[in-house]
């Protein structure tokens, strides 16, 4: 019990410890962060976004991350808000690692198991990758963690009127928990046993709930920043069609625990089996030893197993894609069970340690304290542990590198602005859409073109054939079935440019002589090839005109290849025409088709290279025809 007390007492005193795992962390997910904009598909793209125009998340709404967002990423002034965004999960989950190492020495563990355990939280894959990329769980594995410092704190009053006075804080994490993620509920059962369990007349104190009810209740109020904003909205439309209760409640999301929309099939050991992958065997290891909490502790430990228990049985049942990211609750319990067991497996060396040495007369020259200095050469090999980890897993989570990873998504945003005419119209699905926005609305590029989006296929068709009809420039971003045969298409960039065939188009002279025929059906009328130098890499574009003299017969496929001097294949790309959405059977003649490809070139390419470009038969690989142009400098 002494031993307790005082490792409790040295939570107040030691802040520098979790100061310094704020720092390191930090560090770590800053060198590792995403530089900009990432990704496509997924919720960071909106909250890159949302957060800086402060425009309503997608359900719930999570409007504490919305405000504290905001300001960060208007306070924060380094890169561009993308980056900003992404640097606000730094921080938090930065928060989260040192909280964790506090929240272990509340339990009882000693100072190196606890920073171990917050260094292996730190370098899990699954925390790494939310740490380095605008996201909110990174804020909700914080705020979890304060609901346990809340409940230890509150735990630890000596009376019932002291537990009384702390019992707000309680209400007031929770209360911040459920203003950003609902996933605060799964805490709510195991809170309640743990209190009732340390406190069972607590219930029969009405009063003492007062200022805990109004501390849980006042963040809640900052679900009003939804209908004060309902003017800006949802970056997809979609929060004034559904309106205020509906967005808070999430509804929608509700389907993924009664039905299994996208036929995944998932059991227990796909669970354990992502345990594994965050800390290993040596984790289940120390984790199990953790179990000595229920002899010592056995509230506390109750408090953690229902906690990862509530937590494991919601991600079974919620079949969600990305179900990972919701095992995050288990991810924190689990390195603070390693941190008591490590403390525990420690202590139970020490003394049989201590009688080998004094066998040995090793401790005749050693100064006292001589337990001490045991138990720290026991215990800082544990900190060598999660440097490995680190080292091992770096290269993987390492957004900032390299190029093509960090900034492809960013180059390919602006590189479909660039290549649209003014007051041009592009319609695409709504990742695509938000990319365009972000740099319109965030760094006021292109504010002419209007982005329009429709994940439907047929509610696409439609929009582009509006489009093309009310004479605007039309754009497109991927193949649609029902487009080629009603429209003619053209590669630019890498957009889909879109136009009726019954109006003129103007089209570029031959940039080559004369046309060179390839198949009786075409003819080559023109190329170009350019070295492009974005943040991504450079890469060289080149540009194909086809002269169309009658329909092919079959959709052949082009291969573009750049070889070195000595014919070896320095890099190729195969596609069918325009980007894949503009079969050759349905090429009408007279018609000269844009067509165009991106070749990367890596860094040791020669300066002189030969440009190849083969027509195939995608059935059989069998080549129809040839072209080759040498001696290509940039």
């Amino acid at each position: 019990m002494k031993q307790t007390t005082l490792r409790t007492s040295l939570v107040k005193r030691q802040w520098w410890v979790p100061a310094l795992l704020f720092g390191l962390s930090l560090a770590l997910y800053a060198s590792t962060l995403a530089p900009t904009v990432a990704t496509l598909f997924d919720d960071s793209l909106e909250l890159q976004l949302a957060l800086p125009t402060f425009a309503i998340i997608h359900p719930t709404g999570y409007p504490l991350y919305s405000l504290l967002g905001f300001a960060f990423t208007h306070t924060m002034l380094l890169g561009d808000v993308a980056f900003r965004a992404n640097l606000f999960s730094a921080v938090a989950a930065s928060g989260a690692v040192a909280l964790l190492y506090v929240v272990a020495r509340q339990l009882g563990s000693s100072i190196i198991p606890a920073v171990s355990a917050a260094a292996l939280l730190a370098v899990s894959p699954v925390w790494w990758s939310q740490a380095t990329i605008a996201e909110v769980y990174a804020l909700q594995g914080l705020l979890s963690l304060f609901v346990l410092y809340a409940l230890l704190y509150w735990e630890g009053g000596a009376d019932a009127p002291t537990r009384d006075r702390r019992l707000w804080l309680v209400g007031f994490s929770l209360g911040l928990g459920l203003t950003h993620h609902r996933m605060t509920v799964l805490l709510l059962p195991a809170a309640a046993v743990f209190m009732l369990w340390r406190d069972t007349g607590l219930w029969r104190r009405p009063r003492a709930w007062l200022l805990p009810l109004l501390a849980l209740v006042a963040p809640l109020s900052l679900y009003g920043i939804l209908p004060l904003r309902s003017a800006v909205g949802s970056l997809d439309g979609s929060y004034a069609r559904i309106g205020f209760w509906q967005w808070v409640m999430g509804g929608g999301y509700s389907t993924f625990l009664r039905q299994n929309p996208f036929g995944i099939e998932r059991n227990w050991g796909d669970l354990f089996g992502l345990l594994d992958a965050q800390y290993g065997t040596w984790g289940y290891l120390a984790a199990l030893m953790g179990v000595s909490l229920w002899r010592l502790h056995p509230r506390r430990f109750v408090l953690l197993a229902l906690m990862a228990v509530a937590d494991l049985v919601f991600v079974r049942t919620y079949l969600v894609a990305d179900y990972e990211v919701f095992a995050i609750p288990l991810f924190l319990i689990w390195p603070l069970l390693i941190a008591v067991g490590l403390t525990s497996l420690i202590d139970t060396l020490t003394g049989p340690l201590l009688a080998l040495l004094r066998r040995m007369s090793v401790l005749r020259r050693w100064p006292p304290p001589w337990r001490r200095r045991v138990w720290a050469l026991l215990a800082i090999p544990l900190l060598v542990w999660p440097l490995l980890l680190g080292q091992q897993r770096y290269a993987q989570a390492d957004r900032s590198q390299p190029p093509a990873r960090a900034w492809g998504v960013h180059d390919y945003g602006l590189d479909m602005l660039a290549s649209m005419e003014p007051d041009a119209q592009v319609v695409g699905i709504l990742g695509e859409m938000t990319l365009l926005r972000y740099f319109q609305r965030t760094a006021g590029i292109r504010p002419d073109v209007r982005t329009i989006a429709a994940d439907d296929d047929t509610a696409r068709l439609a929009a582009i054939t509006a489009s093309v009809a009310s004479g605007h420039p039309t754009y497109t971003t991927r193949p649609l079935v029902g487009l080629p045969e009603t429209m003619q298409l053209d590669a630019s960039g890498p957009l889909v440019q879109v136009h009726s065939p019954d109006q003129p188009f103007p089209r570029p002279g031959s940039l080559a002589g004369d046309p060179i025929p390839l198949l009786p059906e075409v003819s080559l009328y023109s190329w170009q090839i350019e070295k492009r130098q974005p943040r991504s890499g450079p890469s060289a574009r080149l540009t194909l005109r086809w002269l169309v003299h009658k329909a092919p017969a079959f959709d052949f496929k082009i291969s573009a290849r750049l070889l070195t001097p000595q014919g070896d294949l320095l890099v190729q790309k195969d596609d069918f025409p325009v980007h894949n959405s503009y079969p050759p059977t349905f090429w009408r003649p007279g018609d000269i088709v844009i067509d165009s490809y991106d070749l990367p070139l890596p860094p040791t390419a020669p300066p002189t290279l030969t440009l190849l470009v083969i027509l195939y038969n995608p059935h059989d690989g069998s080549e129809i025809a040839r072209w080759q142009q040498s001696n290509i400098t940039f």
